[in-house]
């Protein structure tokens, strides 16, 4: 099974309401991932997700979130912005990691394939955690136990989310607006094209 450290987090980061303690309890939607890329940028990522999918066929999964022992000595005095930083970016992978595989173990009905997805899913958690720097997976296991249990960590936590949800939604609205002036300057570079006749 994921973890409940993983759909813990997971589920406060995509709603954004609740805390990391406690089950997500918001009614606000995760906004959708967007597309992007050529076709044969799609193609090159299912052909690299193929032979990943194959490798990991003959390599059963044995990473696992609650496998691993917590940090010690991490508290809200002790933990830096840095690493408080590095937690929420790992929260947005572990996020990542949810949307890719929730849908499909809840729609799974073999026991055993459903049993093969989590533990693929917890292995991906670990990993996502693993590639994220200034972050190793005992630190964030040690973090969200100990946000668990210290209020003031636990909102440290909740305002560097909407600090980085602030900074992601601004720099996807710049991106758009610079998309739409580009498309904009394509089109008055058209209509200002003399015409020959």
């Amino acid at each position: 099974m994921i973890s409940r450290i993983a759909i813990a987090t997971a589920a406060a980061l995509s709603l954004g309401t609740a805390s990391i303690a406690q089950e997500a309890t918001g009614t606000e939607e995760s906004t959708d991932s967007q597309t992007t890329g050529a076709e044969t940028t799609g193609t090159q990522n299912a052909e690299s997700q193929n032979a990943e999918t194959q490798q990991a066929a003959k390599e059963p999964p044995t990473k696992s979130l609650e496998k691993i022992e917590p940090a010690e000595g991490i508290s809200n005095e002790t933990l830096t912005d840095e690493k408080l930083s590095a937690f929420v970016q790992a929260l947005a992978a572990i996020n990542a990691v949810g949307q890719h595989f929730v849908p499909k173990i809840e729609a799974e009905t073999d026991g055993e394939k459903r049993a093969e997805l989590m533990a693929y899913a917890n292995d991906s958690i670990v990993n996502a955690i693993e590639v994220i720097a200034d972050i190793t997976p005992a630190e964030f296991k040690a973090i969200d136990i100990a946000a668990q249990q210290d209020e003031e960590l636990n909102q440290r936590i909740l305002d560097e989310i909407k600090v980085a949800a602030a900074e992601g939604k601004a720099a996807q609205e710049a991106a758009e607006e610079e998309a739409e002036a580009g498309e904009g300057t394509e089109d008055g570079a058209e209509s200002e094209a003399p015409q020959t006749e």
